[in-house]
């Protein structure tokens, strides 16, 4: 590949002429609307977090911008944010250099970016490349967000949005067909063939990237790591239920490696995440719950992420994992491409043979749940009476509809009272309908909540949330009940739940 060992030459030029120096980002904006926003992030591997946010006054943005503690994978962001509407540019830095941002106005495919990072080079020759289909894009999403709009005029926009939609896959093809191929073209290329991961080989532009796979990459191309990875998008298959798992080299924090195959034997829940996914890092509570609930005896939850050295240490620090925290040093070239994960989080469910027996995307509680439960992942109930009260901890239950866990039942002659805990993101109410059901009968009314009635509670990031309810006593006799929360068929609940040995 003669184009990446040129650049590659010029980078190394680079770097020797600007490394005595700091690394600096200036930035300077004009003719932007009163109250712009303009925020730079500071981007590693997937994912940035804001490192600079101001309001625009008097119509333009001065500011220069020290990076500090930078690596080969730092790069920024310029985002300008209008009705809610974000237009940005990356930046791509290079040690001991000053990159400048000079533009006018908030679309942002307009504005230049001078670096002598050869990435940006490249990722200049795209954006001039699909300029006019990028501001046209940008133009018609900031009218989308004016809220004097009628509903007439945004479904108009609307429509607007799936023909420029269809406009920039075609010049990002156009694009690329005119560029030479370099690592910086074959990670573009991997980026955007990442969309047939979930949209399947059956849809329309699947051809179109085939037939540009077929004109551009040669052999050495297709071996890289990043070819391998583009070819497993446009031609591979994920791992469906039915198949055997797909191994991998995974590495704890320590650098230690491991593989899936070491689970076998138990059920698994893989969950595919990385540090800057939300609902992905909001799961993590609910895991170390249900691992004090000893639920690790015959399903082991595996988080596997692809992210960088960096953001992996982070996640493991701030979360302090009790489940393992598998890394894949490879990123999205390595088991993520294997399994053609197209979103986060992504789950897969392995029986004890290490066939897969589900998968879906997103974090759905009730889902996972239920393959606790059906795996035997729960703790053995413990059964207690003394002095006349009886207390069940951890209950076994026959099924389940939410996300409301029962902990601690305590029978008492003239009460009952539960402990549960809503191991989930978001919040929950507990209704004044609750109550306890013997064979489809009211049995015992909810008397009292720690939580209040009907109101919403949510629960903090990073927790989840618990409960303390009582309810009137149960009949003589009773062996178990279900717990049903409200009175509609789609109510949380929790049936059959045993209160004697």
């Amino acid at each position: 590949m003669k184009t990446l060992l040129k650049l590659t030459a010029i980078a190394a030029i680079a770097l020797t002429a600007c490394q005595k120096a700091e690394t600096t980002i200036s930035v300077n904006l004009t003719d932007l609307p009163e109250n712009t926003i303009v925020i730079i992030y500071k981007c590693e591997g997937r994912g940035g977090q804001s490192f600079i946010e101001d309001t625009v006054k008097n119509g333009t943005y001065c500011n220069i911008i020290k990076c500090d503690s930078i690596n080969e994978q730092t790069y920024y962001s310029a985002t300008v944010s209008v009705r809610n509407y974000y237009s940005s540019r990356d930046i791509y830095i290079t040690p001991g250099c000053e990159s400048k941002v000079v533009g006018s106005g908030v679309l942002s495919a307009n504005w230049t970016v001078e670096s002598t990072n050869p990435r940006q080079q490249f990722s200049n020759n795209m954006n001039n490349a699909q300029k006019d289909v990028l501001i046209e894009f940008d133009r018609v999403m900031l009218e989308r967000y004016d809220t004097t709009k009628t509903k007439e005029e945004v479904d108009s926009l609307r429509q607007l949005l799936n023909e420029i939609h269809s406009q920039m896959s075609d010049s990002q093809l156009k694009a690329l067909d005119s560029l030479p191929v370099d690592e910086y073209w074959l990670k573009s290329f991997a980026a955007s063939t990442q969309f047939f991961n979930h949209a399947g080989s059956d849809h329309p532009l699947h051809s179109k990237y085939v037939e540009l796979y077929n004109k551009k990459l040669s052999d050495a191309d297709k071996a890289t790591p990043d070819g391998r990875r583009i070819t497993n998008n446009l031609f591979g298959k994920a791992p469906e239920i039915g198949d055997k798992i797909t191994d991998y080299d995974l590495y704890d924090i320590d650098g230690n490696i491991h593989h899936l195959a070491d689970y076998q034997g138990k059920w698994l829940l893989l969950d595919f995440s990385t540090y800057y996914c939300g609902p992905c890092r909001m799961f993590t509570p609910s895991v170390k719950y249900f691992y004090e609930k000893d639920v690790n005896k015959n399903l082991e939850i595996v988080t596997i992420t692809l992210d960088t050295k960096n953001q992996f240490e982070k996640m493991m620090a701030e979360e302090k994992y009790t489940s393992p925290l598998l890394n894949d040093r490879d990123g999205e070239n390595g088991i993520f491409a294997l399994y053609k994960i197209g979103g986060y989080p992504t789950f897969y469910v392995v029986n004890p043979n290490g066939t897969i027996t589900d998968t879906w995307l997103g974090l759905d509680l009730v889902r996972i749940l239920k393959v606790i439960k059906d795996a035997g992942g729960f703790a053995a109930p413990e059964f207690k009476t003394e002095n006349g009260v009886t207390t069940i901890n951890n209950p076994t239950f026959s099924d389940i509809n939410g996300s409301l866990l029962i902990d601690k039942v305590a029978i008492y002659r003239d009460s009952v009272v539960m402990d549960c805990t809503y191991p989930a993101v978001g919040g929950y109410s507990i209704s004044s309908a609750t109550a306890l059901y013997t064979n489809g009968k009211i049995v015992s009314k909810i008397t009292n909540s720690n939580i209040g009635f009907e109101g919403f509670t949510q629960v903090p990031f990073g927790e989840v949330g618990h409960c303390h309810l009582t309810f009137e006593p149960l009949p003589q006799g009773t062996t178990e009940f279900d717990f049903i929360n409200g009175d509609c068929d789609e109510c949380f609940r929790v049936m059959g739940i045993k209160v004697k040995e």
